[in-house]
């Protein structure tokens, strides 16, 4: 069996060194930080798995988050008053949302107690380089090896050279769970408010993602000096939500509402971007981009977890397939990811666009028809179906048509 090195400890690194480790290839996963650090720093995102995630999870035996109480069951969608779209669709299997402080040092161990090796690394092109030498190949799921330079920006793939939205989430307090339990999603002119339960090593609060067109009355929150002045931030963050999300805010109790720890709080812009897959090394070994390392999207969608767990079960397929390892390997498994990988980028892109009519057409149909409801939000664990069912006026007619045709 062959010998890999996977750098980057995040859901792409560890589930593709967990789906090596159940094949029997022996393993190397070279993480930025130790298990402690992760679990000590601000959170890095605020990740909602979705259904077709948590069970690769079972697949590796990592399903310690499986309950009803920690299940996410639908998505409220609500668009401004005037618009006449508001609905709620059920997700076809139960969502769920865990901190990442809490839930990579916990695959990390598992990883270790089943013979893995972890390794601290700084992942920049020399380390890499460096210790390539002694693996078949290297696999780079970091998001901070993209600024390496060993994968370039594809261009025919960025569409956008800048970020679409301006970024401010964060752990919260205070606010009433939903029961069942499901994601908030506020639209508005000024941008999007999100929110869902999610389970940290303290216990279950709720995170907030405000994601602001730049420009606009939302982007104000991501330059707020949240540990500086937090009643402050938390203040502003109250007056916007009763303005742009007014239902939100009725769940919101203010003498205990509040960010759970200093720094829990997320601020910022992200670039969506599409990086080569692949390089060879000085060393001659190959290295294969994975993860954040070569596809970042948009939140907004909520694809970037799910889809780094795909793709990493899928190269892992690969490998255990066989060699040699070399450019035409990866050549073959960057286009096999990319299929993968192709319909989630274009669907992610479109959801920081402004909205083509014939989406707004599907919106407001759900509005009125459960079943297109419960079928557009079920495509949240479906991506390519998803973009199949929006990509054009012509596909979204026959998704409907479809849909409504049941039952």
């Amino acid at each position: 069996m062959p010998d890999i090195a996977i750098v980057g400890a995040g859901i792409s690194g560890l589930h593709l060194a967990l789906r090596l480790q159940q094949a029997g290839a022996t393993t190397t996963v070279y993480a930025e930080r130790s298990a402690e650090e992760v679990a000590a720093e601000r959170p890095l995102s605020l990740p909602v798995r979705f259904g077709s995630t948590r069970q690769r999870e079972r697949e590796l035996g990592v399903s310690h988050w499986d309950g009803a109480e920690n299940d996410t069951h639908g998505v409220n969608f609500v668009a401004p008053p005037e618009s006449g779209i508001r609905f709620f669709g059920r997700l076809d299997e139960p969502a769920s949302g865990v901190d990442l402080r809490f839930y990579l040092p916990r695959l990390t161990a598992d990883y270790l107690e089943r013979g893995g090796r972890v390794e601290v690394l700084r992942p920049d092109a020399a380390e890499i380089d460096r210790v390539s030498r002694d693996h078949d190949l290297m696999v780079v799921a970091s998001g901070r090896a993209a600024t390496t330079g060993l994968f370039p920006r594809d261009p025919d793939r960025s569409p956008y050279t800048e970020p679409q939205r301006v970024l401010t989430a964060g752990l919260f307090h205070g606010i009433t769970p939903t029961e069942p339990g499901w994601i908030h999603f506020q639209v508005s002119e000024a941008g999007e408010i999100f929110s869902t339960r999610i389970l940290t090593a303290e216990g279950p609060v709720h995170g907030m993602v405000v994601e602001a067109l730049p420009g606009g009355p939302l982007e104000q929150l991501a330059s707020h000096d949240h540990a500086g002045d937090a009643a402050g931030f938390e203040k502003t963050l109250l007056a916007l939500v009763a303005e742009y999300a007014p239902e939100l805010r009725e769940r919101i109790t203010d003498s205990e509402f509040g960010i759970v720890r200093p720094g829990d709080v997320i601020q910022g812009g992200l670039t969506p971007t599409v990086r080569r897959g692949w390089t060879t090394l000085p060393s001659g070994r190959v290295a294969l981009a994975l993860g954040d390392a070569w596809v970042v999207n948009d939140p907004l969608a909520g694809q970037g977890a799910n889809l780094g767990s795909r793709c990493a079960f899928e190269l892992a397929e690969l490998i255990v397939a066989g060699g040699p390892f070399d450019a035409g390997f990866a050549e073959r498994a960057a286009d096999r990811l990319w299929r993968i990988a192709e319909p989630v980028v274009a669907w992610s892109n479109a959801n920081v666009a402004p909205p083509p009519e014939h989406v707004g057409e599907i919106f407001a149909t759900a509005t009125a028809d459960p079943r297109v409801a419960d079928a557009f939000v079920a495509n949240f664990n479906h991506p390519a179906a998803m973009w199949g069912a929006i990509k054009s006026p012509q596909a979204a007619q026959s998704w409907l048509k479809g849909v409504t045709a049941v039952g």
